[in-house]
């Protein structure tokens, strides 16, 4: 992990200054209205301190709900700790969506090249990847990718790998993420990019280090997780202040076809899975939601915590499952929302 700088990074980029005003603004791609949800000083408390993972009954009996729209969340006269927005798939073009699919279809091609993570102190259950540029353990090399050397072999012996075109595809992954935070939050995307370019840092679109940056560089690296996975309430401990989360519904890789559609745009069945603030008694519901959930949120300073998912229709296993995208040190994860 490389050390923790935040001196660039403006912790109050959401403070909301004047209710009214943040009202007034609207979405700039759906022209909606943000709904700005203050939590009182009497909800600032984990309700059930001495429980270590949230219940769904303690999120019934004490925890606010958000889900649709775009909301910003922010403690009473205090800078916003949350922003999030939920993109049904019915409103996108067929060039979005066909966007989403090649990002999860390169996710899913990068599991045969990388391992899953392993030793995460938080993780509970599912599984974790992570994809880029982190601190190297080897001698006499201060970076290096995230790569399984076995896989890696393998594959190329079965001459299914192609440098050029992992190369290719690992930079369109990185600009379509960019894409969407700087349309997100510009001036998240503006600060964690300025923080890469100061720190020196490899973009996750490089193969090589030292590179030049493109416009759309902003992060290291990113980790992405599947099969319900979830974790206990913790805080990050990494160079940047923010974290991006991008929620995709899909159909489980272990039991659908090769014709099967890609998106779980119909028959998703997922329970559970919410993404809770304990300290602020607000969470982020996914269940039965149809589409794409962008979130940035206070990684290093707020707790949060994934729960358990599940899908009660036994006759589609596959729907439920989800992708969660996240950056866990400053690759996606140097956000400022604004």
């Amino acid at each position: 992990m490389m050390p923790a700088d935040t001196s660039v990074v403006n912790n109050d980029a959401l403070h909301p200054c004047d209710p009214a005003s943040v009202n007034e603004q609207n979405d700039a791609k759906e022209t909606k209205k943000i709904h700005l949800y203050y939590v009182s000083l009497s909800h600032q408390q984990e309700p059930r301190p001495e429980k270590k993972i949230t219940s769904q009954e303690t999120l019934k009996l004490y925890y606010h709900r958000l889900s649709f729209g775009t909301c910003v969340i922010s403690p009473t006269n205090q800078a916003a700790l949350c922003k999030a927005k939920w993109i049904a798939f019915d409103s996108m073009t067929p060039g979005e969506l066909n966007g989403w699919e090649k990002l999860v279809c390169h996710l899913l091609e990068r599991t045969e090249h990388v391992n899953p993570v392993q030793g995460n102190g938080t993780q509970t259950g599912g599984m974790m990847w992570a994809d880029g540029w982190r601190k190297s353990s080897d001698p006499g090399q201060l970076v290096g990718r995230f790569r399984s050397l076995p896989k890696m072999k393998d594959a190329i012996l079965r001459a299914q790998y192609n440098p050029v075109s992992e190369a290719a595809g690992i930079q369109e992954a990185s600009d379509f993420i960019s894409f969407q935070l700087q349309n997100f939050a510009p001036g998240v995307f503006d600060s964690t990019r300025q923080l890469l370019i100061n720190g020196n840092y490899p973009s996750m679109a490089h193969m090589e280090y030292p590179a030049p940056y493109t416009a759309n560089d902003f992060a290291s690296f990113l980790m992405f997780t599947m099969y319900n996975f979830f974790n206990q309430p913790h805080q990050d401990r990494d160079v940047n202040l923010w974290t991006l989360v991008i929620w995709i519904p899909i159909f489980s890789p272990k039991t659908c076809a090769e014709d099967d559609p890609i998106l779980a745009d119909e028959g998703f069945d997922m329970m559970g899975g919410q993404f809770t603030f304990q300290e602020f008694q607000v969470y982020l519901d996914l269940e039965d939601f149809c589409g794409v959930t962008l979130c940035v949120f206070k990684s290093n300073s707020v707790t949060h915590q994934t729960l358990r998912g599940n899908e009660p229709v036994a006759q589609m296993p596959a729907a439920g499952q989800q992708k969660q995208i996240d950056n866990a040190h400053m690759a996606i994860e140097k956000d400022k929302l604004k």
